[in-house]
């Protein structure tokens, strides 16, 4: 399993956020129902009127207001940047990715290929320095395909489970590298 005590230990020793920092992150809400609208539904409706997926209404993408919500569980671990190849299937697709950050909870996949929030992908990452990639299962907890560039463009994960020899590799690799945030 991922979170073993050692693990949880490793986080704070790497410098975990700690509960008092606040996290707020901009949302659109729809101006009728004040329904959060997520960046997939704007990404698959980008016509200057959208209908809202609680209300129904139609409402002009000039009249979406653009809120601030706070966010407590956003990211609990220092990010490290740096370019991982990794390896995964999406919907009988092979492909191959890069990071643009890695945690020891987590990481930011650059690519333009949708996923779907909450969904499950199992994850051949490529560390320097081990003959065979690390397999994580990992959930998609964030998306990033809106206005964005394409450097931008790409998923975020929450790893669910690896074992304990990888875990032990993935860790330190983050600790060897010096471009952590």
């Amino acid at each position: 399993m991922l979170m073993s005590s050692e693990f949880e230990d490793f986080k704070k020793d790497f410098g975990a956020k700690t509960s008092s920092e606040s996290v707020t992150r901009k949302q659109h809400q729809c101006p009728q129902c004040k329904e959060i609208l997520s960046e997939v539904h704007l990404e698959q409706n980008p016509f200057p009127e959208i209908p809202c997926p609680e209300c129904g209404s139609i409402i002009s993408i000039t009249s979406v207001d653009e809120v601030e919500i706070p966010h407590v569980d956003e990211r609990e671990d220092k990010r490290c940047e740096t370019t991982l190849k990794v390896n995964y299937t999406n919907f009988d697709n092979f492909l191959t990715e890069y990071t643009k950050n890695v945690s020891s909870g987590g990481m930011f996949i650059k690519t333009k290929v949708q996923h779907k929030i909450d969904s499950d992908i199992c994850l051949y990452l490529h560390v320097p320095g081990l003959q065979e990639a690390i397999k994580i299962v990992a959930k998609v907890v964030h998306l990033n395909f809106l206005n964005v560039s394409d450097e931008e463009a790409g998923i975020g994960v929450q790893f669910t489970d690896i074992d304990e020899e990888s875990r032990q590799s993935l860790i330190g690799f983050i600790r060897s590298q010096t471009n952590c945030a």
